[in-house]
């Protein structure tokens, strides 16, 4: 008997929309009226139960607070990347730290900066410069760091301080631990130059780096 209802697509509330609504979508005015068709064309022999129409209840209103649910999490997730978007075009223009093992030195012959992340126990720590096709050019004793971030500089000369011409070197750091050499992960200052959104989120385009995401970010120079 309730199929009857369905029959007529006009007044079918699962083919209906909203006002506002682009979508078929069975709201609560329309599972309501579902309800009164179906207590109104019940089989008189074999009525529906108080438990089957709670159950019906149950459920829509299970499925009308996930909907709610969802709805608040997607504004959130909305909101949130807009407010990602907002700090990361700020950074346009600025220096970060990032984990990168290129030091670049400029042309205006300020000295290029470099760091690393000081551990307890780390010990005999140099920093080595080498040119693009991978020669020594300086070497640059660190001392004994305190633990946490640490700045180094390379003031842009070579081992008989000679100036060397602008452009992009690889800095690596080694130290002592337990008695053993190690190489020390490597961290350098680079300019924002851009943002772009990629499938993963916003990502910084950082000079001589690349594309770097803000979670990736040590520090921010001002």
């Amino acid at each position: 008997m309730v199929s009857s209802v369905g029959s007529n697509a006009a007044s079918n509330p699962l083919t209906q929309t909203g006002g506002n609504s682009s979508t078929n979508m069975l709201r609560q005015q329309d599972f309501l009226r579902l309800m009164v068709a179906q207590v109104q064309n019940q089989d008189p022999m074999n009525p529906e139960t108080n438990g089957d129409f709670l159950a019906q209840l149950a459920q829509f209103s299970t499925n009308d607070s996930i909907n709610n649910m969802e709805a608040s999490i997607n504004q959130l997730a909305s909101s949130l990347q807009s407010n990602q978007a907002l700090q990361a075009s700020a950074l346009v223009g600025r220096k970060v730290l990032v984990n990168n093992s290129n030091i670049t030195l400029g042309s205006d012959g300020n000295a290029a900066t470099g760091a690393i992340n000081m551990v307890s126990g780390l010990s005999n720590l140099s920093a080595s410069i080498y040119s693009s096709s991978g020669d020594l050019i300086k070497t640059i004793p660190l001392g004994q760091p305190a633990v946490g971030t640490f700045d180094f500089t390379w003031d842009g000369t070579d081992n008989n301080n000679q100036k060397m011409a602008a452009g992009n070197y690889t800095v690596k750091v080694t130290g002592t631990y337990n008695d053993q050499s190690v190489s020390v992960p490597t961290m350098t200052y680079a300019n924002v130059d851009s943002v772009s959104l990629s499938s993963s989120g916003f990502q910084l385009n950082v000079a001589g780096v690349g594309a770097v995401s803000l979670n990736d970010v040590k520090q921010i120079s001002m």
